[in-house]
């Protein structure tokens, strides 16, 4: 941190001391931001403007990095950078950025509340997927009774939409054909 940088942060802290603080402290701190404003010749927007500092956010699977890589994008109009470990030279599961604390804080929220529902429909991906192909057991084998769960009629209707939008995928059976190669 520069010096410069330093004396920004100290005078942001009499600046919040001057809004918040109680009767003379409140006043004693305006008038010592004044004093110090004047003296070292900055204004209003410099100390508005909030320093940068190098943020890094974990993810655990390939689809929560691209998740997290676009809402870091949504939210700083910058790409983040990979973390590299510096005693294994391997990639870790986190990536980087240099950002604001706000920013930080509305990645991290974004992230979270995105997940989430990524993980949902993801959950609902995967049960249309199952029933596309119908990834069950045949009629001709006993099979453990798996008990049904209940679904509103908006979610049989989004499951519906998301097969109608899957291809169908086929495999040949490999053993018990009796044809040979």
């Amino acid at each position: 941190m520069t010096e410069r940088e330093r004396l920004l942060e100290k005078i942001r802290k009499v600046q919040a001391l001057a809004n918040r603080g109680a009767d003379g402290e409140k006043q004693s701190a305006a008038a010592l931001l004044d004093r110090l404003m004047t003296q070292y010749g900055i204004d209003e927007a410099e100390i508005a403007e909030e320093c940068l500092e190098k943020c890094f956010f974990r993810y655990k699977t390939p689809y929560e990095r691209k998740l997290l890589v676009q809402v870091i994008y949504t939210v700083t109009g910058k790409i983040p950078f990979k973390c590299v470990g510096s005693y294994s030279g391997r990639a870790r599961k986190q990536v980087g950025i240099d950002c604001t604390a706000a920013e930080r804080l509305e990645i991290e929220f974004s992230y979270e509340f995105y997940k989430a529902a990524l993980e949902e429909e993801m959950e609902r991906f995967y049960s249309a997927f199952l029933m596309k192909n119908d990834i069950f057991p045949p009629a001709s084998k006993k099979a453990e009774e798996i008990p049904a769960a209940e679904i509103s009629r908006s979610e049989a209707f989004k499951l519906q939409a998301l097969m109608a939008g899957m291809g169908d995928h086929t495999r040949r059976p490999v053993l018990g054909s009796g044809v040979g190669p």
